[in-house]
């Protein structure tokens, strides 16, 4: 069982193209920055700092300012 596993996820690294090297490196990557991102949001210090833009599309603070050229009322 654990041979035919070996073989299943073998990977032939020499016969990897410019373009698999990229896939690979943009993917890692990618899957490093979403961790870090997920620890950065769900980290129980910056909850008050994300608190504060709770309902910042139900304020009206955008309806109090001055209309300017070219805006309509």
């Amino acid at each position: 069982m654990s041979e035919m596993l070996s073989e299943f996820f073998h990977t032939d690294w020499s016969a990897m193209t410019h373009a698999d090297w990229f896939g690979l490196v943009t993917v890692t990557l990618l899957t490093v920055l979403m961790a870090g991102l997920y620890v950065w949001v769900f980290k129980p210090g910056n909850k008050e700092r994300f608190e504060r833009y709770r309902n910042f599309v139900n304020q009206d603070d955008e309806m109090n300012r001055e209309i300017g050229h070219g805006q309509a009322k």
